[in-house]
């Protein structure tokens, strides 16, 4: 029978696993990897340490259970999108990938939006630095000679699928906000907004085998020449696959570094600052991802508590800590914010502050937080679709946390059905490669059985009324909030005055 081999390409790490028939895992492996960030918004990878990092998963999987290894029939990768790979004509990549943090496009995109044939075009409203239509301009201002050579756009999974097949394609899932502004000719947005070339790769549904792996890969990929190789899709779709959530009705969270929230809807519903688009057949996703998630816990950790002890034992000391009666806000937008304001200058606050207040205390607010801006995301969804969601499926690190998954679920008012596994993204390429052998009806029913024995945490009734009336503060403040923020980058972009710039008095 055959073994499935998964692999689920993160921005902080790259995971794989080996399945079994009936799905159990035989070995599992990780390996870190990191973006090069800088001021001014850069944000990259070179596609290189990603090959590198499947190289190794894999050496590390084959010798852990070869056997199961050997019998890999079939392989399936997800990973991080929003993420430009441009190749040249022979397939050599021509500079490193523009990583979905990156925000340098958005001058770019801000000066494209004025262009005389984008007026009155709603779809330029959603033009922005995270756009990837703006990352190609930016590409083809910034970039010239680049952009000249370029000849293929590939996600960060198709790369990879690349690599092993020798095959260019992609998913109408990932790419579709590029599709939709490519298409159209003369008439298209990209056209309007000054790019002439079409680098796309021809598009199809996720579980469609797009080639086999080529002989000749490195060891110990060549011992699994002729495996079947599926095109895949974004870590988000493939782990609300794994959640059993690709089902009108369901709503999923995946709590990472980032959150990305979304509801399922039988017809497109759209709602302000939400992604609306169709994720399979009488399937619609609205919702998006964010930049701030657990990244923000452990950045309230690592500033309340710098010891060199494990992030689980400090947040559990700080915790532990005394906490005042007084209510605290926190606005978790450390990084500027995606969905559902896509505004890469907006600012995290804390409210309420006083000398009560003590580490356990902005701990918990950080959390609530994250909390709060999920059911921002939620309510404008269900307001749009028309239909309220009877629990939320969770899965992601920051899912771990028994704590959090209470005072989320009292901050959303709804349950949480948890996932055993944070890594459900390779749950949900195991259910796309059976699907696609043909060992499963459809992709819903390939997820729905492990799925349906999520333990579900309620939320706490006695800290109810208080959620409310905080949630409700968190989103009035919003306007607020993003007016100091935007008057703060202002003042930011002003050059310091001489006498501090040299350090003197």
């Amino acid at each position: 029978m055959p073994a499935v081999l998964a692999i689920d390409l993160g921005g902080s790490a790259l995971k794989a696993c080996v399945f079994d028939p009936e799905g159990a895992a035989l070995a599992r492996t990780s390996l870190p990897l990191a973006f090069e960030e800088a001021a001014g918004g850069r944000s990259e990878q070179d596609p290189e340490v990603w090959w590198q990092a499947l190289l190794g998963a894999a050496a590390r999987l084959a010798e852990e259970a070869p056997e199961g290894f050997d019998a890999v029939a079939a392989v399936a990768v997800c990973g991080f999108t929003r993420t430009q790979v441009l190749l040249d004509g022979e397939g050599r990549v021509l500079r490193p990938a523009l990583g979905f943090r990156d925000a340098r496009a958005q001058e770019v995109a801000e000066a494209a939006r004025k262009r005389p044939a984008l007026a009155g075009r709603p779809e330029a409203r959603a033009l922005n630095a995270f756009h990837p239509l703006a990352r190609l301009l930016w590409v083809q201002r910034h970039e010239p000679a680049v952009w000249a050579a370029t000849r293929l756009l590939l996600e960060p999974k198709d790369y990879l699928n690349y690599r092993l097949t020798g095959t260019a394609a992609s998913d109408s899932i990932s790419q579709h906000w590029l599709h939709e502004a490519l298409f159209g000719g003369t008439g298209s947005l990209a056209r309007a907004a000054g790019l002439e070339r079409n680098p796309l790769p021809p598009l199809g549904p996720p579980a469609r085998r797009i080639g086999d792996l080529r002989p000749g890969l490195p060891a110990p990929l060549d011992r699994l020449a002729g495996a079947a190789v599926f095109c895949g899709a974004n870590d988000t779709w493939a782990a609300a696959a794994g959640l059993g959530a690709l089902r009108p009705g369901r709503a999923y969270c995946i709590s990472g570094s980032s959150e990305v929230f979304g509801l399922m809807a039988e017809t497109p519903a759209a709602a302000p600052g939400l992604i609306t688009l169709p994720w399979g057949a009488g399937l619609w996703h609205v919702g998006g991802p964010g930049l701030n998630g657990a990244n923000a816990l452990a950045w309230a950790v690592d500033l309340l508590d710098p010891r060199p002890l494990p992030f689980a034992e400090r947040l559990e000391a700080l915790l532990q800590a005394p906490r005042s009666d007084r209510p605290l806000l926190f606005h978790p937008f450390l990084l500027g914010e995606r969905t559902p304001f896509w505004d890469r200058d907006l600012r995290a606050s804390v409210l309420g502050l006083d000398a009560a207040h003590g580490p356990g205390d902005l701990v918990r607010a950080v959390m609530e937080g994250v909390g709060f801006l999920n059911r921002l995301v939620l309510e404008r969804a269900e307001s749009a679709a028309g239909f309220r969601a009877a629990e939320i499926r969770i899965a992601g690190g920051g899912s771990r946390s028994p704590l959090w998954n209470r005072i989320r679920a009292t901050c959303l008012g709804r349950p949480l059905a948890v996932a055993p596994e944070a890594e459900m993204g390779l749950a949900g390429c195991l259910a796309l490669a059976r699907y696609g052998l043909g060992l499963e009806a459809d992709l819903s029913a390939a997820a729905e059985a492990a799925s349906a024995a999520f333990p579900r945490v309620l939320p706490d009734p006695a800290e109810g009324p208080r959620a409310e009336a905080l949630f409700a503060l968190f989103a009035d403040s919003q306007r607020q909030l993003a007016e100091a923020s935007h008057r703060l980058a202002a003042i930011a972009a002003l050059a310091p005055p001489a006498a501090l710039a040299d350090g003197s008095p």
